[in-house]
């Protein structure tokens, strides 16, 4: 297989832009807006002294501080709701056993386990 040899006949150059007119008469009027090099082009916004920055800063601060502390509270009222885990060890039995019966109650296994020991520790006065 050969390469194809490309050679700069086979791209379409663009052709320049005419160069501006204002070589031929610098005094006619150009359609390009001119903008005066001594004023600002956009009026500046006044700034705000030093006591007026500090009121902003510590204000700022302490909606900040004011959100960190929401958050903290959403946090620990979500852990208070999450309970203590324990670890069992079952044997194949047992483990099957809880298993048919969470699956025939469309339930979880430690929705079942709850029930169980809530009814136990109730029964026996705890």
């Amino acid at each position: 297989m050969s390469k194809s040899v490309l050679d700069i006949k086979d791209f379409s150059i663009a052709s320049r832009k005419p160069e501006s007119k204002l070589d031929e008469n610098p005094t006619a009027p150009s359609n390009e807006p001119v903008l005066p090099v001594d004023k600002p082009s956009a009026q500046m916004l006044p700034k705000p002294s030093e006591e007026q920055r500090r009121q902003t800063a510590e204000a700022r601060a302490i909606a900040q501080e004011d959100v960190r502390y929401s958050l903290k509270n959403l946090k620990r009222s979500k852990q208070r709701s999450v309970k203590f885990f324990i670890n069992i060890a079952l044997d194949y039995e047992l483990k099957a056993r809880l298993q048919k019966a969470s699956q025939e109650n469309d339930l979880k296994m430690t929705q079942v386990v709850k029930a169980a020991l809530d009814f136990y520790l109730n029964e026996n006065g705890y």
